[in-house]
């Protein structure tokens, strides 16, 4: 034996069928995922950088948001809880999650904050540069207790809630601490 363990079809379907009678919240840094594709045939004369001819453009939900999506398409009920600013890549955001059919009344716009934004340049199916936009300060206390309010109110429906931090600020100590106790007196489980 090889040491890892595998799964038969049967467990498989099994295990989904039960998740899609799960309902799970999924707390953490959203952002907006988005690709610009092209292909490149010069150098510019300006700099000794390649010249994308742009072909097209996509966006995804990316972090937390890609990790709701993500349970969604495997048809699990699923509302997303993070902080996003008051700008067009919150509202852009927000569309393409309810097309997956996320919940999105946990999105709580933050005024000065930037909804984050990872613009990836493809050139011939490779990644040539990352342009990243965003707000990395931590929540403070009233936001946070926001956020907290947004997700005790969907708590009792829920079977399980889902952390996804990636250092964006809005995963705090005093965050966690909350939702540790909601959970722990609620029954729910909860994924760090």
């Amino acid at each position: 034996m090889n040491g890892h363990a595998t799964l038969k079809p049967s467990r498989v379907k099994q295990l989904l069928a039960k998740a899609r009678q799960s309902r799970l919240l999924v707390v953490g840094d959203v952002m907006l995922d988005q690709f610009i594709w092209g292909s490149v045939s010069r150098i510019s004369p300006e700099a000794p950088v390649p010249v994308l001819d742009f072909q097209r453009e996509s966006y995804m939900p990316g972090g937390a948001s890609n990790v709701a999506r993500n349970l969604s398409s495997l048809q699990v009920a699923t509302e997303i809880f993070g902080a996003v600013g008051r700008d067009h890549a919150a509202r852009q955001l927000s569309a393409l999650l309810k097309e997956q059919h996320v919940g999105c009344a946990g999105l709580v716009p933050c005024p000065g904050r930037h909804t984050s934004i990872k613009t990836r340049i493809v050139a011939h199916q490779q990644q040539v540069v990352r342009v990243d936009r965003e707000t990395r300060g931590a929540l403070d206390g009233p936001l946070t207790r926001k956020l907290i309010a947004a997700i005790s109110t969907q708590l009792s429906k829920a079977d399980a809630v889902i952390v996804g931090d990636y250092g964006k600020g809005v995963v705090t100590q005093p965050l966690l601490e909350e939702l540790t106790q909601l959970c722990r007196r609620r029954g729910v489980w909860l994924s760090l």
